[in-house]
């Protein structure tokens, strides 16, 4: 997990509601969001596959950090959906420190930009 915000996480937490229909408490940690998507993300594999490679689409997911994750589940017996859960979590927090970034970029100055 890499280090954001906790106000990061708080709104991946509201997207993750809304993206997934699942029910997320105030002040979430990290852990707890994986393991609430890795639940949903489990039901979501074994009934709708094809809107669960929908969402990975919509969310910019690489398909090959996916494919890695799910054939190194297979190779090792392991469940693939905290490692996608993780992959999902850290995607939408990127977008959020990109979009403040853009945003503190984009102070008027003195001289137009273009």
């Amino acid at each position: 997990m890499t280090s954001f915000p906790a106000q990061y996480l708080q709104e991946t937490a509201v997207w993750a509601q809304q993206t997934f229909e699942v029910r997320v408490p105030l002040n979430v940690s990290y852990e707890l969001l994986e393991e609430m998507l890795a639940e949903r993300l489990e039901l979501l594999i074994s009934k709708d596959f094809h809107q669960f490679i929908f969402i990975l689409y919509r969310i910019d997911i690489a398909e090959k950090k996916v494919k890695a994750i799910l054939e190194e589940a297979a190779a090792s017996g392991t469940d693939p959906y905290k490692p996608i859960a993780a992959l999902i979590i850290e995607r939408q927090l990127q977008k959020i420190a990109s979009r403040a970034a853009l945003k503190r970029d984009d102070l008027p100055d003195d001289e137009e930009k273009w």
